[in-house]
Parts: structure tokens; C-alpha cells; sequence
């Protein structure tokens, strides 16, 4: 396992839709990093990124017009083209771009938060 050098701490409303995004389309596997906390939620180590994902105790009591401020997460996925080929079969709108180091995709999670997603390079 790299180590880890970045840490990224998400509030999110829906853990489950959360859940589905990052382990069913984009693939990732909770860590084993992650301690017995009070706050229900997971990790992630994606690379040297590690991204926190939790739920508040007080999400429950926020009305419908408090927003999560959105964050910006810069990861590395081994098989991009797998991810694009999920991301167009549910239908979840993202961006593409070239570059010289390979494609990076861009798209937002359940809760806006935006994730750029570049190949990694074995």
C-alpha cells in the first residue's frame, strides 16, 4: 500500500447512494485503515488519496435548503475505460479530456462533489 500523503473528508446525505457510486462504478474497496469511530461512514485508499466518507448525526435535523459544500478529489484508476462504460450504462453525465499523460474524466458524486478521475499508469 502507498502512503498516504493526501486525506479528503466528505460529509454525504445518502451513505448507501454514496456506497453504490464509489464501490459499484468506480470500483473501490473500503479500507482496512478505518477504526471503530461514532460517526457512520468509510474509507477509501486510492493511491496516495484517502477520502472519508461520513455521515453527520445532525444531516437528520438540516432542512432541504442547507447545501454540503462541494470538494474537488484528483484520484488514479487502473481501468478508466471500465469506469466510463458504467458511468454510461446509469447514465451519469461526465467530461472527458486528453491529455498527454492519458484521459481524465470528470464527474460528480451523489452529493456534487467533483472527482477527477485520471488512468493510471502501471
Amino acid at each position: 500500500m502507498e502512503q498516504i500523503i493526501n486525506v479528503v473528508l466528505l460529509e454525504v446525505r445518502n451513505l448507501k447512494d454514496t456506497l453504490y457510486f464509489y464501490e459499484g462504478i468506480l470500483g473501490l474497496k473500503p479500507s482496512s485503515e478505518r477504526p471503530q469511530l461514532d460517526v457512520t461512514g468509510v474509507w477509501y485508499d486510492v493511491g496516495p488519496t484517502r477520502i472519508c466518507i461520513m455521515t453527520s448525526k445532525n444531516r437528520t435535523h438540516r432542512t432541504n435548503e442547507e447545501q454540503i459544500t462541494p470538494k474537488e478529489i484528483r484520484i488514479a484508476i487502473s481501468d478508466i475505460e471500465k469506469v466510463k462504460k458504467k458511468l454510461a450504462f446509469y447514465q451519469i453525465s461526465f467530461s472527458e479530456k486528453h491529455n498527454p499523460n492519458g484521459t481524465v474524466i470528470i464527474v460528480h458524486d451523489p452529493d456534487q462533489h467533483e472527482l477527477y478521475i485520471e488512468s493510471k499508469i502501471s
